[in-house]
């Protein structure tokens, strides 16, 4: 839920002692020297502090989903994701869109559009139109495929949200391909069966 920016890594004792050996030299990369100054609360470099906040605040964000518990707060996290993925998934197929990876993954939802629509074109509209943020594909999948995040600050109505902006948008280069409402009933549906099963669950 933050910009890229920030590594994390762990250090074992054997790790440590290779460091002390004199053909391990390093200068931004001394794991010692960083050791050193954590110890006093410091850092041995500048560090990536509007990073570091951004991440205190997400740590923060979860810690509240999981009622003062920071793993609970994740596992909502990852739920979450999970549901509007497949919300996003039973839409876009409902609409026309086929799904690009399979099986697909749940931090993004990646559909390629129908025939004869470029997600280029998509992209741009939903932005122009409805400030909506997805992304088009990369390399030789440009113009082909539609990503749309869910991990993180994403919830149901931005679910719904999305999905009805990309009802309009193919509705606008695709009229008659799709009825509309089409891939809002399907991303409810999904949804609501979800909804039974976490209190089927006792969740």
């Amino acid at each position: 839920m933050i910009p890229p920016g920030l590594a994390y890594l762990s250090v074992s004792e054997r790790a440590w002692k290779r460091m002390d050996e004199p053909h391990s030299p390093a200068y931004y990369f001394d794991l010692r020297k960083e050791r050193k100054n954590a110890a006093k609360g410091e850092s041995a470099y500048t560090p990536a502090i509007a990073l570091i906040a951004a991440l205190g605040a997400a740590l923060d964000y979860l810690r509240a989903a999981g009622n003062g518990d920071l793993a609970a707060g994740r596992d909502a996290l990852i739920d979450n994701a999970e549901v509007s993925a497949a919300m996003m998934r039973a839409a876009g197929q409902a609409m026309g869109f086929t799904l690009f990876a399979n099986p697909p993954g749940a931090a993004l939802s990646a559909i390629a559009p129908p025939n004869g629509i470029s997600s280029t074109t998509l992209v741009k509209d939903l932005r122009q139109r409805f400030d909506a943020v997805v992304t088009d594909g990369q390399g030789e999948m440009l113009g082909k495929v539609l990503r749309v995040a869910h991990i993180g600050y994403f919830d149901y109505l931005d679910a719904i949200g999305i999905v009805g902006a990309i009802e309009h948008s193919l509705l606008k280069f695709a009229p008659g391909s799709f009825q509309l409402g089409d891939g809002l009933k399907a991303a409810q549906q999904v949804y609501a069966e979800q909804v039974v099963n976490a209190k089927s669950q006792g969740a």
